[in-house]
């Protein structure tokens, strides 16, 4: 008998540096646009770290301290894993019985917290610390919000050339839960009530709160009997920074743009730390992200358009078998959608 076994998983990273600025450090290296002070410094804190090791289990190991906590946090915001095990006779074929799909769905999601440093100004503070006002509960320190933002298949059999094999996908995804809540707000009370309850000051509510951006990742794994491998992200959220690994190494990731700054060392106006970050909140509200309002296969036409002119996977690894290439395996599998 024979095992075949494999794993896959995207880590998501906020490239930034420390904000601390009495070790050092700088207030804008939460590597958001703060939209004249009115970004939530939340789930927006940076990561600390500008690249993540070639190892995932250090990956998974290591913490970022920051002055706000009394304990450490991990090092990025989202991870997305799938493993696929199953046995074979005799390199073409899959044991029924033996096939196994695992997930780190139970996993505790981040941390979101309000952050930044004393006289900082952040609007979500602010109605924290309102005695008027209980969007928030009193709570400067929250867990991100995954709620119906995972969507996973079962494994599935597939065949290739009369090798069989199998493979899953799953989309995961995660927000930060105090624009949530003032999303909530939003609906609740209107555009001019909500503006004047919140104290924004702004003419109109910022984009990233009328539909609330998410980070995500598509993971696709696929595993034939002759010991044949392919993992492919078959579409990430544009910001922030994605990683692929597999079998717990690092084997592709998103490119990230940590923008420009003017000659006094600010930031440029409502782009802070990426310029993407204004395509990143407009996409939730059409047909490029799958938590977009608009329907599930608005969303699957689009994909599968991207991918018929090349812009798709976004990431891919495989692993050549006895008898098929990676690249073959490619060919004969478009993508598995997980719902």
């Amino acid at each position: 008998m024979i095992e075949r076994a494999t794993s896959a998983a995207t880590i998501t990273l906020l490239p930034g540096h420390s904000e601390n600025t009495t070790e050092g450090g700088d207030a804008l290296d939460s590597a958001m646009p703060d939209y004249d002070g009115k970004c939530l410094d939340a789930w927006f804190v940076a990561d600390a770290a500008t690249d993540l090791p070639d190892d995932l289990e250090t990956v998974r190991e290591i913490r970022k301290q920051l002055p706000e906590f009394d304990e450490g946090l991990r090092q990025y915001r989202l991870a997305n894993e799938l493993e696929l095990s199953f046995s074979t006779e005799d390199g073409r074929t899959v044991v029924d019985s033996s096939v196994t799909r695992t997930t780190n769905a139970n996993e505790k999601p981040s941390y979101v917290g309000v952050e930044g440093e004393v006289g900082e100004e952040n609007v979500v503070r602010d109605i924290i610390e309102r005695d008027d006002l209980d969007w928030f509960d009193g709570k400067d320190k929250l867990r991100a919000d995954v709620a119906d933002k995972r969507f996973e298949s079962d494994a599935v059999r597939e065949a290739v050339d009369g090798i069989e094999g199998v493979r899953a996908s799953v989309l995961f995804g995660g927000s930060d839960t105090y624009i949530e809540i003032m999303r909530e707000k939003f609906y609740e009370l209107g555009p001019v009530e909500f503006l004047e309850t919140a104290g924004m000051e702004t003419e109109a509510v910022p984009a990233f709160i009328v539909q609330p951006p998410t980070m995500y990742t598509f993971l696709e794994l696929a595993v034939m009997a002759d010991g044949t491998s392919l993992a492919r992200v078959w579409d990430v959220s544009p910001y922030p920074k994605h990683y692929l690994y597999v079998d717990d190494r690092k084997r592709g990731e998103t490119e990230f743009e940590e923008g420009s700054r003017l000659e006094g060392g600010e930031w440029r106006q409502n782009e802070n730390g990426n310029e993407r970050f204004g395509q990143w909140a407009l996409e939730e509200q059409d047909l490029r992200s799958p938590f977009s309002p608009h329907t599930r296969t608005g969303y699957e036409q689009y994909l599968d358009h991207a991918t018929s002119i090349g812009r798709y996977p976004a990431m891919a690894y495989g692993e050549d078998g006895d008898e098929l290439t990676a690249s073959t395996v490619a060919v004969h599998l478009p993508p598995l959608f997980p719902w």
